[in-house]
Order: structure tokens, then sequence, then C-alpha cells
């Protein structure tokens, strides 16, 4: 009879025969030679038989013992303080060696001691009654006591956030107080947003518990108010005035929109010349870095002359209605209003905005029907011209 441990092989052997024949087949690598390999997982009698030139045959027969291997355990992976130590517990063998030695009490023992400044990997191997081993593999981590630095502190603008920088060592704990205003009071760097103007305080604590260290830290959070941005114009545009210098007070630094009609978008007074009216905005920085916006709208005044002219006209002397005329007309240098009639005789002129026709040629009422009204103003701008018809109603 014979033995072996599961984890390693066994390799038979017959001799004296010309051929072989083993069973059960199924526990051999090779049924018809003379040394096959055992290949079951478990316990089995075989039986050999060998047959010589001559035809003769004998047989053996012999039990198999295939030897369980021992069940090894020690701790999980540990993480110690590098100043403290752990014992590695193992159970499931009767002897044990560990490799390596290194910072262990006794490398030939079940349970031995590490105390260490850094970890290592070790592999026990655990020896069975039976002559077997087996192995377990425990990692071991050391972390260094803490030594904790003081955050910076930070600095901020009203209605933004700011990240505080906690990030220290070997912290694995953080606590931020007060929580309010925090994006997370439990991270190393939280988002912070502050709500009122002045010195914002947050108490920081940071511990290690693996070595046991802690540190109380103060940050303060310097909160700027915004600027008081101030837009104004020196005046609108019109015929005679084509520019307009804007101005922004509050700030060191400034950018205007839109530019696209501004001298200088990034002065503090640009020279504006838009052809229509236009809204500018001035985002205004201070010496924080913090920013504000105020606009200013600059009015651009219709350069052609405003104007009310009647399509009809009834002289009868009632009062109402009497006189054709231009109504409302803007600012002018020279001003020119003709009537005509249907064939071409001229029944009206005056250069006097405030003059109208009261239907009368001659001296004498005009015949009802159409009559043909132009117009010509000027003004330090442009000319306009108006042609039209008015029906003189009896």
């Amino acid at each position: 009879d014979t033995s072996f441990c599961s984890n390693t092989t066994l390799s038979l052997s017959a001799s004296g025969a010309a051929t072989y024949s083993w069973t059960p087949a199924t526990a051999v690598s090779n049924p018809a030679i003379a040394n096959p390999v055992y290949t079951s997982s478990s316990s089995q009698t075989l039986t050999v038989t060998g047959t010589n030139a001559a035809g003769c045959s004998s047989s053996n027969t012999f039990l198999v013992t295939v030897k369980p291997l021992p069940t090894v355990r020690s701790i999980a992976d540990t993480t110690i303080c590098s100043t403290g130590s752990v014992t590695l517990t193992t159970t499931g063998a009767q002897t044990y060696s560990w490799s390596p030695g290194t910072n262990l009490s006794n490398p030939n023992i079940a349970s031995p001691v590490f105390s260490g400044n850094a970890g290592n990997t070790y592999t026990v191997t655990g020896t069975a009654a039976n002559g077997c081993s087996n192995t377990d593999i425990v990692n071991i981590f050391t972390r260094t006591p803490g030594s904790f630095n003081a955050p910076l502190n930070a600095a901020v603008c009203i209605g933004s956030s700011v990240m505080l920088n906690g990030n220290n060592g070997n912290a694995v704990n953080y606590a931020w107080s007060p929580a309010a205003g925090l994006s997370n009071p439990a991270i190393a760097n939280p988002v912070a947003t502050p709500t009122t103007v002045g010195n914002s305080s947050y108490n920081l604590m940071v511990s290690e518990p693996i070595c046991n260290s802690n540190a109380n830290f103060v940050v303060n959070v310097m909160v700027h108010a915004l600027p008081n941005i101030d837009a104004s114009r020196s005046n609108d545009l019109d015929c005679n005035i084509r520019t307009s210098t804007l101005k922004a007070t509050g700030g060191v630094s400034y950018v205007w929109a839109p530019a696209t009609t501004l001298s200088n978008a990034t002065i503090a007074s640009p020279v504006a010349s838009p052809s229509a009216d236009t809204r500018y905005t001035v985002t205004g920085t201070d010496i924080n870095g913090c920013k504000n916006k105020d606009s200013v709208i600059v009015l651009v005044k219709a350069e052609e002359g405003r104007y009310d002219i009647p399509n009809s006209f009834t002289p009868n002397g009632d009062g109402k209605n009497d006189c054709f005329g231009v109504r409302h007309w803007g600012a002018s240098s020279s001003f020119r209003l003709l009537i005509f009639d249907r064939w071409g005789a001229k029944v009206f002129e005056s250069t006097k905005v405030s003059d109208c026709w009261d239907g009368r040629y001659n001296g004498q009422p005009a015949i009802a029907g159409a009559y043909v009204y132009y117009i010509t103003s000027r003004n330090v701008c442009s000319e306009t011209t108006k042609k039209g018809n008015v029906l003189l109603i009896r």
C-alpha cells in the first residue's frame, strides 16, 4: 500500500513483465504502461496485471490513499500603527513555518507577533499530522502616527463658493463645523458658500484612528462684498452729437459689452457710437477680484423730422378741419410747402411750418377736389421730401 498528499503527484511503478494492465483504468494516466501517474482525487484499490513474452500473467493489488491537506487560516490583512504590534493568530495545522521571518517574534510557531515600522507580505506554511502541508498569506500594512498641518485660510466674494483645503497626511476622518453652507462636512475639501460679508470661521477636526492621532484647526474665510459698479453716459445721440462717452466707477478694471460700437471695451470711459438705441453693460472688478455689473442706455434720436399731414380738409368755417397744413414737424433749418391743383397751377406756398391753406385761391374759394402737396424740409442731418394728395371737401 502507498499514500500521498493531495497537492502532490504519485508515480506508480511495475516491473518483471512485458506488458501491463492497470485497473481501474480511470485512476491512472495510462493503464497500459509500467509507470503511469495516479490521477484520481480519492483513495482507491489498484490492481496491476503483468504478462510475459510466453503469455503468462500475474497480478498485484494494493491501496492508494490520498491524504487531505490541512486548512491553514491566519488573520485577515491588517493595518497597524508603526509603533504597535499584532499577533498573527493561525490555526489548522500541527507545525508552522513563516516566511520571511523579518519582524516576527518567532517564525516557527502558529501565532507569532509582528512589530515593525514597515509592513510586509507573509506566507505561513502549516503541516498536519499526516505530513501534508498548506499555506495562507497575510498582508501587514503600517501607518505612521499623524503629523497634521494647519490648513490655509481662504477668501471669496459674497455669492460665490470656495474650496477649503483640509488635506492632511494620513488623516482619514474629517469633521468640519458649522456644517451650514458646506457641500459635505465629512470630507477633506468641502466647498463653502458663505452668506454674510466678513470673516467666516470653520472648525476642522482631523483624526487617524489606527495610531489614535487627532488635531483641531480653525480655517478663516474672508468674504468680500461685491463692488458698487456704476455706469453712466455723457449724453444721448442726435443729428448734431454722434458720440457719447460712457463712464464706469467702483472697480479697478472693466469690460463693456457689446464692444462693437465702443472705442475700447476694456477701459473705464470708452466712447460709444451706436446707430440705434443700445444698452451697454459693464462688468467691474475690484482689488479683491470680486465682480459686479451695471448698465446704461444710449438713445439715438431719429434724424428725420416727425410729421402729421392730413389727407383731406373741409374749409366751411365751422372751426373744424378748415385749414390744410403740417400739424407736427421736427426741428428744421428750412421748410417749404407747395400745393397745386389738378392742372399744375400753384394755389398755395409757405416757408413756415405753422402756415396752412384755407382752401382759397386768388381770394376765392377753390373748387372741391384733389390737390397735390409737395413738402421739403432740411435739418442738420439730412433733407426730407414729402409728396402726396389732399382732398378739398365742400
